[in-house]
């Protein structure tokens, strides 16, 4: 299938290249020289000029708007734009992000707040692997220790999305090794504009988005507000989102703009982590048992930006920035009718306060979910800071051109963590039974240098240096048996008061090589190789009681090298083909066949290859067809990524050179009593189809109506890295079989008065589908979604 596929798209490509040298020579000369009769000649406005370049100061840009921006990635790199996020008015990120080529991405709630985002086979869960950015400054509640994607950027607030998944990646960090999000807002507008849009639909989903700014003077303003709401795809799944933001840019003078962007979010949902066993699952896919689950996130954040621009060729960019937020999430206890240790299934717990079972009488063993009274609240406040500098220079060396980007950044975080429990699901307090402080201090510096050989052929070498120190500090916990042993309590599970802790130090260089080739205007070469990385998190650097697990970082090594730009003006192409060597992944021992112990190991060893492409085709002006826009997109990823952990004894070695041996079983059983090897060896790597792929097909016209349809196919994953291929009674294992998704869209946009209507529906055959097996359980793909909408502006 998939070489009927590869040479499908080489005929494809052929075909495109016979038809684009086809064309009569005369006829191209001709279209460029004649004016359309539907066209005016654009006249150049100096104001508008003059707006453009300072309302980009202060910005740092992981691609830019431009082209010629995108051209000059040395890897692969996607920009999704405004118009598509206009025409197809997703609901969430990973709607969109689903699109890009070699995503992974898992559904775990009705609004992707919680998303699970990354690229190439790297893990995405929680997107811990993947750095996510806001007009390029972080998003994480705490991007160095806990890089969980609790809060992401929502898409209805973005003007166009930038993904950069190779090389290029240097001049950014922490965490690259599973790609880098970058979502871009509007700047603010020439003209004073009111901007409202307002969507509705099933699901009792709401959303309106007011954004009002101007340019008045050197003085640019933009404020907006964001609220959304919506019953979710399963039982007790609701949720609201309130986000307000300002944007401010002054130019004192050519030399001299500051900026100012303040916001905030407040998100409530009915989030679990919760999903079906699977008879519940084949009873009712919108069951949720977790009917007082709850998460609470509210987030302030600032940035005060300067830009003094010496001269053309060389300007200096800094940014402070900072964060204060809370995380709050209350989770219900539960337990399975599980086969207890007399082999039969095990009765209700004293404490039960529901019982979800796919039938009245009959039930199999682990098919039954008891939920209990009892309620951890986990809680967690968060505050970062940090400040980045960077000068950016244009210069020659003995006529060989040079553009530095060199930039320093010094970053800080506090978390303090206080889980409780609470004895009945409503009730919002409880009982402290672990505080902790954790903190984390970051020094990075790099260096990137664009150097043009010829005018056509660039190498950019870049190094980036990473210094890292973490620490742990226990203030409030529960009782172990040490703790009874050494005096410091009476039983197992007292809450106790101790004073423990200790840090962690984690330094690294990673370099990077690219380059690329023009091979004619808008159309070129590009390939690099770099270092990827990723440091461990609060959770897995230190133990509870202050233990350094002296764990080394994650890191790979990322090569890639393909093609991409315009062949014609009707046909773009990109092509890319790479390997990643991804070593030292740390791992919980009981997520890895059997390992005994509980401490997290350096043990992942992997490979990923793939190949990934987009072919956008436009018939409409490929025909000539002036006053029609009709591009249809092939977009097709190959990714086979594998485990590399071969050892006759299992053993990790640390960061400190010292060697842990780990017991190991060399087979395991599942619940159907098949045989597993625990040996993982060569098995492929959980939640990583091996092809996806998007068909797509748009029709505009410019009088403003245009329509979208399009066909997502994701191939079979599976969920654990056993490969175990019986599906669990409980749901939590299994292969996760393939699906096909159909999303439409159509409206019109007055091209002059700038109103517009519209309907988007997604999975609108309603397709009912698993999305994941994580973090417990069988997760449901979002179902079919309807909405309608308008928006207007006013100038």
């Amino acid at each position: 299938m998939i070489n009927r596929y590869f040479a499908f798209l080489l005929i494809l490509c052929c075909t495109f290249n016979g038809l684009l040298y086809s064309q009569n020579k005369k006829t191209e000369t001709k279209e460029k020289s004649k004016p359309s009769k539907t066209s005016t000649p654009k006249k150049k406005d100096p104001l508008a000029d003059e707006w453009e370049k300072y309302s980009q100061k202060t910005q740092i840009n992981v691609i830019g708007a431009k082209k010629e921006n995108l051209n000059q990635i040395p890897g692969s790199a996607t920009i999704i734009k405004k118009q598509y996020l206009e025409q197809t008015t997703p609901v969430d990120a990973m709607e969109v992000l689903r699109r890009v080529p070699g995503a992974t991405l898992r559904f775990q709630d009705a609004a992707g707040l919680t998303p699970n985002i990354s690229f190439r086979g790297v893990s995405n869960e929680e997107s811990r692997k993947t750095l996510i950015l806001e007009d390029g400054i972080l998003t994480s509640l705490s991007p160095y220790g806990q890089p969980e994607s609790y809060y992401i950027p929502q898409i209805d607030r973005m003007e166009r999305v930038e993904v950069i998944k190779g090389s290029g990646s240097i001049l950014f960090g922490p965490s690259t090794i599973g790609g880098i999000v970058n979502f871009v807002t509007r700047k603010p507008p020439q003209k004073p504009t009111l901007s409202i849009k307002a969507v509705g639909g099933e699901n009792g989903y709401f959303s309106n988005f007011t954004q009002l700014g101007g340019t008045f003077n050197k003085t640019a303003a933009d404020v907006s507000h964001l609220y959304k709401k919506g019953d979710g795809y399963r039982d007790f799944q609701s949720f609201n989102v309130n986000e307000a933001y300002a944007k401010l840019i002054h130019e004192f003078n050519p030399k001299h703009t500051v900026s100012l962007k303040v916001g905030y979010h407040d998100q409530k949902a009915r989030s679990t982590y919760l999903g079906l066993t699977q008879g519940l699952y084949w009873k009712n896919p919108k069951i949720n048992p977790a009917e007082f689950d709850r998460k609470v996130v509210k987030r302030t954040s600032g940035v005060l930006g300067y830009e003094y621009t010496m001269s053309d060729k060389l300007k200096f960019i800094t940014r402070a920035y900072g964060t204060n937020a809370i995380r709050n999430w209350q989770r219900e206890d539960f337990s399975y009718n599980s086969l207890n240790s007399f082999g039969v299934p095990s009765s209700a717990p004293s404490d039960v306060y529901a019982i979800y079972a796919p039938s009245m009488v009959i039930n199999r063993p682990g098919d039954v979910i008891y939920m209990k009274q009892t309620t951890p609240l986990r809680n967690q406040s968060f505050l970062t800071a940090g400040i980045e500098s960077k000068i950016v220079a244009n210069f020659e060396i003995l006529g060989i051109k040079n553009e530095i980007d060199l930039g320093a950044r010094v970053h800080g975080e506090y978390i303090h963590l206080n889980f409780k429990q609470s004895p009945m699901p409503w009730y919002r307090d409880g009982i402290s039974y672990n505080q902790q402080n954790r903190l984390a201090r970051a020094y990075a510096t790099y260096l990137q240098d664009r150097i043009s050989i010829t005018k056509r052929l660039t190498f950019i070498p870049g190094v980036r240096y990473e210094n890292i120190a973490q620490g742990v500090y226990t203030t409030r916990k529960l009782a172990t048996a040490k703790d009874v042993k050494e005096g410091r309590a009476g039983a197992v599970g007292d809450i106790i008061f101790v004073s423990q802790g200790g840090e962690t130090y984690t330094k690294i260089l990673l370099p990077g090589l690219g380059m690329t080739f023009e091979i004619k205007k808008d159309f070129g070469w590009f390939a690099g190789v770099h270092k990827g990385f990723s440091p461990p998190t609060y959770g897995t650097a230190i133990s509870p009681s202050g233990e350094d697990y002296r764990l080394k970082a994650e890191t790979s090594v990322n090569y890639e090298t393909g093609l991409r730009g315009d062949i014609t003006h009707y046909l773009f192409w990109e092509i890319a083909g790479y390997i990643i060597y991804f070593k030292d992944q740390i791992i919980n021992t009981s997520e890895i066949g059997g390992e005994l112990g509980t401490r997290p190991v350096n043990s992942g060893n992997t490979i990923h290859r793939g190949v990934e492409n987009t072919i956008t085709f436009d018939w409409g002006k490929f025909f000539n067809l002036n006053m029609w826009r009709i591009p249809l997109d092939l977009i097709y990823s190959y990714t086979k990524a594998k485990s590399n952990n071969y050892t006759l004894i299992p053993y990790i070695t640390n960061a400190d050179g010292t060697t842990t041996f780990v017991d190991r079983p060399a087979y395991v059983q599942d619940e159907k009593g098949a045989y597993l090897s625990t040996d993982t060896n060569g098995n492929y790597l959980p939640y990583v189809p091996m092809n996806t792929g998007t068909i797509a097909l748009g029709i505009n016209h410019l009088s403003g109506y245009y329509t979208r349809i399009e066909y997502q196919y994701i191939d079979k994953q599976y969920s654990d890295l056993l490969n175990t291929k019986n599906e669990s009674v409980d749901g939590s294992t299994g292969v996760i079989p393939a699906y096909g998704l159909v999303n439409l869209s159509l409206g019109f946009k007055h091209p002059i008065k700038k109103w517009s209507v519209f309907i988007a529906g997604k999975n609108i055959q309603n397709r009912q589908y698993i999305s994941g097996r994580l973090p417990v359980g069988i997760h449901p793909g979002p179902f079919r979604q309807i909405n309608f909408g308008l928006s207007f502006e006013i100038n």
